[in-house]
């Protein structure tokens, strides 16, 4: 997967690179499963574009208008790496949620109201693959039950198979661009989502339940924002006749509950 080409290669040879350090059990490697709830604290940061032929070349705004992203759940894996008993490197990987976008805000053009976006709850979804690689410090000897840490890293984002909402076709058809006025036959075409690369910091906690089993949670801020970009075309000319493209702010804080296993 595209993706993964990203970051496992960056794992493998961090690990590869420190294989002669050693923790004072033995253990070096855990992982762990559980839920991931994410959180995304974006809000809309407008949609800009511009108008094609046949109709007047103009560059429409709707600064107040655009999607943001709303929470989800999904299940997580945590690959650990132990430097040595306060030192671990950190592969998150989680199946992709299917995220859904809500519609904020009016969109127009040449004057006129061309959507309302506050009409769709559920504008579109997408399936989000964000596979996260951090460094983390553990607080404490590895022999306590409780083990604080703190961490940092990078996550990277891929959305895959977005769909939008087939009344949004039916608004566009009722729109000024449709049936109200120019009779353009207007339809959506494919929207595209950019990958992105963020910034991430967590912070949670182990609890050693036995020698080799431990429970585990943390709650994660990720400072990640992509674009879409989205085109209107006419079944008249078939030809794009609007054109335009909109920042999605995520920023998703994340918590993760798991069950895990050193060795």
């Amino acid at each position: 997967m595209k993706t993964l080409k990203v970051l496992l290669p960056v794992a493998l040879l961090s690990v590869a690179g420190l294989a002669q350090a050693a923790t004072s059990d033995g253990k070096t490697f855990a992982v762990s499963a559980g839920w991931l709830h994410v959180m995304p604290q974006g809000s809309a940061q407008g949609v800009y574009g511009e108008t094609h032929s046949p109709l007047p070349v103009s560059y429409p705004s709707a600064p107040s208008a655009g999607f943001e992203v709303q929470d989800a759940d999904t299940g997580g894996v945590m690959l650990d790496y132990f430097v040595n008993d306060n030192v671990s490197l950190e592969l998150v990987l989680g199946a992709p949620p299917k995220m859904e976008l809500a519609g904020k805000g009016h969109i127009t053009a040449l004057g006129k109201d061309v959507l309302n976006l506050n009409n769709f709850g559920k504008a579109a979804t997408t399936d989000a693959y964000t596979p996260t690689f951090t460094g983390r410090y553990h607080f404490g000897s590895i022999n306590n039950k409780f083990r604080p840490y703190v961490g940092a890293g990078i996550m990277y984002a891929h959305f895959s198979d977005v769909k939008t909402d087939g009344a949004l076709n039916t608004a566009l058809e009722n729109s000024v661009l449709g049936s109200q006025g120019l009779g353009l036959k207007p339809t959506l075409g494919k929207v595209k989502v950019d990958d992105a690369v963020a910034p991430v910091v967590t912070l949670g906690a182990d609890y050693n339940i036995t020698k080799d089993w431990f429970a585990t949670a943390s709650v994660s801020y990720a400072h990640l924002s992509t674009n879409a970009k989205i085109n209107v075309n006419s079944g008249l000319t078939n030809t794009t006749i609007l054109s335009g493209q909109s920042e999605i702010e995520i920023n998703p804080i994340v918590t993760y509950l798991g069950l895990g296993y050193r060795f």
